[in-house]
């Protein structure tokens, strides 16, 4: 039971343990959209790539009893909201905007020019809680499944350094990738996270899962577009990875899309708005 009287405070993530800020994550995300639960290995593991910034990240508490998270990831002078989530009994009464405002404020104060964020398409309160904070749409990301169909004679993949993969992205990658699978996020990938390019031609990052194999990336130099090999890659992968379906998360509506859909792969319903609030100068 949280205590009515007492006052919402923040506390930054800095002043915690990892196993702390993981038991708080798992609790501010009980009963999400989709399951959200971390160990202190892989809490570091993804949200260290992202740039956490464990200044800016709070801690929110009622007396005693935590209310929830902000964490906060930061690159140059944009902000993402990389978490938000209240604890069950603190949820419906109104905390989120405090918290958010509170890291939009301090985002203006340190210089920063704009703050995004992700959020599920289907949750409407939190849509407009962000609406009124100020966010807007930018584009919507969908994640993409294949269930692996080997073909008899697919091409073999060559392990490589998955940061030679992530300096192609940063190299040749599409512009204003979503900051997850942005090339900065990559270049921190780290095992079980692998590498593969096919024939130095194609080259594939992903990290395979107890129940899927989440693609990370993939990419092929523009000297070689339009010759097959995004779609030879995509074969090799489904035959060096025949177990659990294969993901590609934060996929735009483009070119990207499109290519998916007709190498076979659906999207799913559940979707993604990247939301953005510029801050005036």
């Amino acid at each position: 039971m949280l205590p009515n009287s007492a006052p919402l405070t923040a506390r930054p993530v800095l002043d915690f343990t990892s196993a702390q800020v993981t038991t708080a994550m798992n609790r501010s995300f009980e009963e999400y959209f989709v399951p959200l639960v971390f160990t202190p290995e892989t809490f570091e593991r993804r949200f260290r790539s992202e740039h956490l910034d464990a200044q800016a990240s709070k801690l929110w508490f009622r007396g005693e009893q935590l209310v929830g998270l902000v964490l906060i990831a930061r690159r140059g002078y944009t902000s993402r909201v990389a978490a938000m989530g209240l604890v069950i009994e603190a949820r419906g009464k109104r905390y989120g905007q405090q918290m958010l405002q509170t890291a939009l404020d301090e985002a203006q104060a340190r210089g920063d020019r704009s703050m995004l964020l992700e959020v599920f398409v289907p949750n409407e309160r939190a849509r407009k809680l962000y609406e009124r904070l100020g966010f807007v749409n930018t584009r919507e990301l969908f994640t993409f499944r294949r269930v692996p169909a080997p073909a008899e004679h697919a091409a073999q993949l060559t392990e490589i350094d998955p940061r030679e993969v992530a300096h192609l992205v940063a190299r040749e990658g599409t512009a204003n990738l979503p900051w997850m699978f942005s090339a900065e996020s990559l270049m921190a990938a780290s095992a079980p996270t692998q590498a593969f390019s096919l024939d130095d031609k194609a080259f594939v990052l992903l990290r395979p899962e107890a129940e899927r194999t989440l693609i990370l990336t993939t990419i092929v130099p523009h000297a070689l577009r339009r010759q097959g090999w995004g779609r030879r890659l995509l074969q090799a992968v489904e035959a060096a990875f025949p177990g659990p379906p294969l993901m590609m998360p934060m996929v735009t509506q483009g070119a990207g899309y499109d290519f998916l859909r007709a190498a076979g792969w659906e999207p799913l319903e559940l979707s993604l708005f990247e939301m953005a609030r510029p801050f005036e100068l």
